[in-house]
């Protein structure tokens, strides 16, 4: 009957920062935006258009 097993649970905590998402789908939506590589920013000619 399996009233005592323990659930097979999805892997819905992030790896990096430990935060506990309900849904697998949301985590990887998680982790896309706050550890995702950070967008390339490109340099104007005049030197502006960096990070600062």
């Amino acid at each position: 009957m399996g009233l005592f097993k323990k659930k097979e649970t999805n892997e819905t905590k992030c790896k990096t920062c430990g935060m506990e998402l309900h849904d697998p789908e949301k985590l990887k939506r998680h982790i896309n935006k706050a550890h995702g590589p950070l967008p390339q920013k490109k340099m104007t000619e005049d030197g502006g258009g960096g990070l600062w």
